[in-house]
């Protein structure tokens, strides 16, 4: 009886090995990326495309591969539809063959937006996000408001792994700035006339990390200098570092990104002051279910000797429920909620809808720690057919302040 159980035992423990060996063997049968090419290229120069994603080749072509491939693409945001057909070359290898319809990426682009705390904004620019059939970004345009013109221009060539990339950007602006604390009361108002320039050495560390530094100059010429000792002429060298890691994954409705970036910046001015800045970023972005994802976002930083023009404003801590003229040298906020797509159409693209809650800390100009929470909804419009054009609109409501704020824009989301 002991032989029994022990001989029992024994094929017991070879039909289980067995059957994991046959396991691993079925999950190994999927043949090996020898090549891709690609079908429906008008701009894209398929040799970028080929140094793009050469890391594919040799992979097995799982579903999940497969999946990630697809989302690499989708990330390009130069495709509006995707489609893989497989070409047998062996029994363990084979040949992918990549069927795209390319966005339009080149147009001349008129865009209107309305922000309560802003007023009305129009203009118009020329853009390519695909320039040199090489996923370049240009941009030149101008921006008018009742307040404020400016003249822009950016040019951006992005780096591949162990390729360094640059990018320059330029404005020039005459505007009346407003200057509000977190109640949305005005504290100055001054004009001035303002030049940017800078440029950025671009440098993509591996699949999802990226870095940048750069140099640039700041000029700031107010027409009254005689009501506040910081507004006074400024001639600013600036310096800055970044670094930023990022993943992208596309559901078919949704590119959702998870995402965490750092970055610092060093100026100094005509009369020897020194500001130095940091601000860091967070972003989760997950689905519940196919049309459904969850939104996280994490912002915040903290200069360091500021005058009272250099704050950090909403964009720094990713919330909405604060005045556009409210900025603070030291503020953190949080938001958390869902984005719905509740349409879908072939010609226009995605139609979604989306809410979430914010928290934000932020000193305002009289030193007091500002505490603030609120909702913020809206509509958003992915468009189907083109690179950049996007439709949106928000209304976000301070519940401590007791203040509403609505945004809209159609041609560019900002």
């Amino acid at each position: 009886m002991k032989r029994l159980c022990i001989l029992l035992s024994v094929l017991i423990l070879l039909s289980s090995a067995v059957h994991s060996q046959n396991q691993n063997s079925s999950a190994n049968t999927e043949p090996l990326l020898s090549k891709f090419s690609f079908s429906g290229l008008k701009r894209t120069k398929e040799s970028f495309l080929q140094q793009e994603f050469s890391s594919y080749i040799g992979k097995p072509l799982t579903s999940k591969v497969l999946a990630k491939f697809e989302s690499d693409l989708q990330a390009l945001n130069i495709f509006s539809s995707i489609k893989f057909t497989m070409l047998p070359e062996a029994e363990d290898s084979a040949e992918l063959l990549i069927i795209v319809t390319e966005k339009v990426s080149f147009i001349p682009l008129p865009f209107a937006m309305y922000s309560s705390s802003t007023g009305f904004m129009m203009g118009g620019f020329i853009m390519d996000m695909n320039a040199g059939g090489q996923k370049d970004m240009f941009v030149t345009g101008l921006i008018w408001a009742p307040d404020k013109i400016m003249a822009m221009g950016t040019y951006a060539h992005p780096p591949k792994t162990g390729v360094p990339g640059f990018s320059v950007f330029g404005s020039v602006s005459k505007q009346e700035s407003k200057l509000r604390n977190a109640d949305g009361e005005d504290l100055l108002k001054f004009e001035s006339f303002n030049a940017n320039a800078i440029g950025n050495i671009l440098f993509k560390l591996n699949r999802y990390n990226s870095a940048s530094t750069g140099l640039g100059y700041s000029g700031f010429f107010p027409s009254d200098t005689d009501f506040h000792s910081d507004i006074y002429l400024r001639n600013r060298a600036l310096t800055n570092a970044s670094w930023n890691i990022s993943d992208k994954n596309w559901n078919g409705v949704f590119l959702s990104e998870t995402s965490f970036g750092l970055r610092g910046q060093l100026s100094i001015d005509n009369k020897s002051h020194v500001v130095t800045e940091f601000a860091a970023s967070a972003k989760i972005q997950q689905p519940v279910v196919q049309k459904l994802r969850l939104n996280i976002e994490a912002g915040g930083g903290i200069v360091i000797e500021p005058l009272i023009t250099d704050g950090l404003g909403n964009g720094n801590a990713r919330v909405a429920i604060l005045d556009d003229g409210f900025s603070s040298d030291r503020i953190a906020g949080l938001s958390s909620g869902f984005e719905y797509a509740f349409l879908q159409t072939k010609k226009i693209g995605t139609f979604s809808v989306y809410g979430d809650y914010q928290f934000v800390f932020a000193r305002d100009f009289d030193d007091s720690l500002v505490f603030c929470q609120g909702f913020n909804s809206g509509m958003k419009v992915y468009m189907k057919g083109l690179a950049f054009p996007a439709v949106s609109m928000g209304l976000a409501y301070n519940a401590t302040k007791n203040k509403f704020y609505f945004s809209g824009s159609f041609g560019v989301s900002f």
